[in-house]
């Protein structure tokens, strides 16, 4: 079975020539769409596998016409087109339990570094400016924490929270014992994006929902971009309606990383040079552990789809 590992690393090399060395594969470091049809053999790849942020599309479905399988090297799947896999009888498998803890590490992070304003702090340090003006941050312990999303990223954050003595609330559209986002909204301090992107939330903190927000209260995001309307976003921090943002994902973030003139590009500098905005580079899943993690789920799940078993999937 031919294989082909697309935005493949030195050290996925590595860990994939050994893991499946008993399968016929091909790296690229670069997109599966850069592929080039005429000379690379794209008809004989019958797995390819990617990451997320790396979208495949209904024309690289076509592209791989002996297609039976897609993999991600993520729990996301937003990047995939789902539809055309469908109609094409392709298979889509992810890693639905790597970085539950590490994300929600990072989300407590980030938390802490735009509450105390860390980063703020360290660039006056290193411009010589040791000196608390402008620095002054607030406490965690008697916040109130409001998480929308109660997968296992969001009960971790929870836990966490609970650790610097935060109250919490949550909310998710399948616990019916969770609160309403306009009470989350208006009693919390905090409020962390803890949930997949999905037809239904896209742009959920939208205008209205930061005008909910306390004036004195900051969002956290390290879930999907789209699910914050970035324009809204500039415009409540510059009106004042909240506190500030702390953002490991952006939407429309691809443009910032390959320098297109994307739309969403202008906005998304105006997030980064914020003076109340704390912006990361879609990382907070980026641990040595998460990765051996990814990577070994990975290959156990292409493996059995070598011996006729579909594992992970999510398409059914």
């Amino acid at each position: 079975m031919r294989v082909l590992i697309a935005n493949a690393s030195p050290a996925d090399q590595q860990f994939f020539s050994e893991s499946l060395k008993t399968l016929s594969l091909s790296f690229l470091e670069k997109d599966a769409a850069s592929v080039d049809v005429s000379t690379d053999d794209a008809a004989e790849f019958e797995v390819v596998s990617v990451m997320h942020g790396n979208p495949f599309t209904a024309a690289d479905f076509e592209r791989f016409p002996g297609l039976n399988l897609v993999s991600t090297r993520s729990t996301g799947f937003d990047h995939i087109d789902l539809t055309a896999a469908k109609q094409r009888g392709v298979a889509v498998v992810n890693v639905p339990e790597y970085g539950s803890v590490t994300v929600a590490e990072f989300t407590m992070g980030l938390i802490l570094s735009v509450s105390r304003r860390i980063p703020q702090a360290m660039c006056q340090s290193r411009e010589g400016k040791f000196s608390t003006d402008g620095l002054m941050g607030t406490d965690l312990s008697g916040k109130t924490l409001g998480i929308i999303g109660l997968g296992k990223i969001g009960r971790n954050v929870a836990k966490m929270a609970a650790a610097f003595d935060m109250k919490v609330v949550a909310h998710d559209p399948y616990k019916p014992e969770s609160v309403s986002i306009s009470t989350l909204l208006s009693e919390s301090d905090f409020i962390a994006l803890c949930c997949p992107l999905t037809g239904e939330n896209h742009h959920l903190a939208n205008a209205e929902f930061l005008a909910g927000m306390r004036n004195s209260a900051f969002l956290i995001n390290t879930a999907r971009g789209p699910l914050v309307d970035s324009a809204a976003l500039v415009a409540a921090l510059n009106d004042g309606q909240i506190a500030g943002a702390a953002l490991d994902v952006l939407e429309g973030e691809e443009a910032l990383r390959d320098g297109t003139a994307e739309h969403h590009r202008e906005t998304n500098l105006a997030l980064m040079h914020h003076s109340r905005v704390v912006v990361t580079p879609h990382l907070a899943y980026d641990s040595v552990e998460a990765l051996q993690r990814i990577r070994a789920c990975t290959a156990e799940t292409i493996l059995a789809f070598s011996a006729g078993n579909l594992i992970n999937s999510v398409t059914g």
